[in-house]
This record gives structure tokens, C-alpha cells and sequence, in this order.
């Protein structure tokens, strides 16, 4: 996995943990978000979330809206191309 495709996936899984266990639905996130200026369907919300792809910028809103004032941020660790291939015998 590249590192954009890995932290894309981890903003994507953070969002959705988070929003999982606050037990906020994306209709309630949308209309947080509308209070603080952001406009936004709750489909195209979901779409948005499933997708992986927006901004921090919007992730920071998105936190925001779900009161969340810590993040512990992921790491990406490149694996050794070497380590991933069986070594022949012989």
C-alpha cells in the first residue's frame, strides 16, 4: 500500500470509528455541520466518508462537529520490499 492510500484509508476508518461511537448518524453530523456553515446532504455526506478522499480541512470539520479535541494520528511504516519476498532455498 502507498503512504497516500494508506492515510486516505485511515481517514476514512477514523471518521467512521468516531462517528460509531458517538453514536451521531449522518443526518445529526450533517446538520452540525450546517450550524457551523457547512452545507452538505447526509448522502452526500455518506458518499463523501465511504469515499476516503476529502480534505483535512473537512476532516477537521467533521471532528469538530463531533466534539472530538484529541487524534491520535497513524503512522506509516514503508515495508522492506525484501521482507515481503520468501527467500529460495538452495
Amino acid at each position: 500500500m502507498k503512504p497516500r492510500e494508506f492515510y486516505e484509508a485511515r481517514a476514512k476508518s477514523t471518521i467512521k470509528e468516531l462517528r460509531e461511537q458517538t453514536g451521531i448518524t449522518y443526518k445529526e453530523l450533517a446538520r452540525r455541520l450546517e450550524a457551523e456553515g457547512v452545507v452538505i446532504e447526509p448522502q452526500v455526506l455518506i458518499n463523501r466518508v465511504n469515499q476516503g478522499k476529502f480534505s483535512f480541512a473537512f476532516a477537521l470539520q467533521l471532528l469538530a462537529a463531533m466534539n472530538q479535541t484529541t487524534l491520535e494520528l497513524p503512522r506509516y511504516r514503508r515495508q522492506d520490499a525484501r521482507a515481503q519476498k520468501p527467500v529460495p532455498k538452495g
